[in-house]
């Protein structure tokens, strides 16, 4: 393939979708398979409407893009690769690839269970992956290298979202052999996420990220297994953070939408409430316990100051008991834009336990302050969780001060 793209069709675990067409440079228009509408579901309740009309996107958000289907696509580090591949394959500057170039280019590596054929480019990759070559590889990257891209680094660090450079690969307890994921993995595998270092990141980030992962799971908060993965770099071994990939179980994928793909939302941009992450749950999930979970999660991003709770950080999955919310991810010590949260507390980018109060009672969570003091002593353990994972004293220090400043608000 070496024109743009004008269509495309939508798979779901070998199953047709629907199609997306190009209407003009920057409209593109889907429609569902007659089949799927009888025995599919709908992807994106609210956003996508469920009919057999053509539709085009809600908003020109995503340059024409539905929101569920951007949602295939990476940002920050996965575009940072796309355009470098189809740049050299092609030729074509950043402002050249359509969002159905890239859809194409994704092709069935995409996160969650949707696939799009025909692919742009079906490489051959090793089932075996050396995580090594690829730290050392996203290095070079980060340094602004113009060498080739390892093969490999593109298509497994092509398609996560986030800033931070990652790959997906499947992973066992019970061997050391790293496998790249994209063909039949054994029983014993899963699939998992690893997350390296950017060029602004302390060399214990991935201890530090860790211990957030720890402090969530003592909180309470829905978290999926999360390890430190020892990797050798140019001469040195890195601690970089692990964590299971809660759209996969063993081989099978499973659609997830973020809050950013059903709103319409721009996750750089401070644009949503908590009260509308509590309303899309409740929506979705129809379960009290559900929005329960996620008042739990925002209380722990207020007081572990993860600030960089962006649109894109919160998802829903579905699987066979229909919408849930999705594990927890993404937690970390940040500052987000302005030292504030990027997704407002009912109006406050810096609430005190009277705007988290507010919420629950807005959406009838009873034992609200039950989950506040709970949330409170599992962020009170920092520094006992951070020596346990040996996160350096100037990063632990650090990070304590201002969860401390924090918790005076909440006294």
């Amino acid at each position: 393939m070496t024109t743009h793209v004008e269509r495309l069709r939508v798979m779901c675990r070998g199953q047709w979708v629907g199609t997306l067409a190009l209407a003009d440079k920057s409209k593109i228009i889907f429609e569902y398979a007659p089949l799927w509408l009888t025995s599919g579901f709908d992807l994106a309740p609210r956003s996508l409407a469920f009919n057999a009309a053509a539709q085009l996107a809600k908003d020109p958000l995503f340059a024409g893009l539905h929101g569920v289907f951007n949602d295939s696509l990476p940002d920050g580090w996965g575009l940072l690769l796309m355009d470098r591949a189809l740049g050299d394959c092609l030729g074509w500057s950043r402002h050249q690839i359509t969002p159905l170039d890239r859809l194409a280019y994704i092709g069935n590596r995409a996160m969650g269970a949707l696939s799009y054929e025909p692919e742009y480019e079906k490489e051959a990759v090793e089932d075996e992956v050396n995580l090594s070559l690829m730290a050392a590889s996203v290095e070079r990257v980060l340094s602004g290298s113009r060498d080739d891209v390892l093969t490999q680094l593109r298509i497994q660090g092509g398609s996560p979202g986030g800033a931070r450079p990652k790959v997906t690969v499947a992973l066992s307890a019970q061997s050391s052999v790293c496998l790249s994921g994209f063909h039949q993995i054994p029983p014993d595998y899963q699939h998992w996420l690893v997350k390296f270092r950017s060029k602004e990141d302390p060399q214990d980030m991935g201890r530090a990220e860790k211990t957030y992962a720890d402090m969530a799971q003592l909180a309470g908060v829905q978290m999926p297994p999360t390890a430190l993965q020892s990797v050798a770099v140019n001469g040195a071994t890195e601690d970089y953070f692990a964590v299971r990939r809660f759209d996969r179980d063993g081989s099978e994928r499973l659609h997830v939408v973020t809050m950013a793909g059903l709103y319409y939302a721009d996750f750089r941009l401070p644009c949503i409430d908590y009260k509308d992450v509590l309303a899309a749950t409740s929506i979705l999930t129809k379960d009290v316990r559900q929005v329960e979970r996620a008042f739990r999660l925002m209380t722990f991003n207020v007081l572990a100051h993860n600030k960089d709770d962006h649109a894109k950080n919160f998802a829903f999955v579905y699987g066979a008991r229909g919408w849930e919310l999705s594990p927890a991810y993404d937690l970390t010590f940040s500052h987000g834009m302005g030292n504030e949260h990027t997704t407002a507390i009912a109006g406050s980018g810096n609430p005190g336990p009277e705007k988290l109060l507010e919420i629950a009672a807005a959406f009838r969570i009873v034992n609200g302050a039950k989950i506040m003091n709970e949330v409170r002593h599992a962020v009170s353990q920092w520094p006992s969780l951070a020596r346990s994972n040996q996160v350096s004293a100037q990063t632990t220090n650090a990070i304590d001060a201002c969860l401390k400043a924090i918790e005076g608000r909440f006294v």
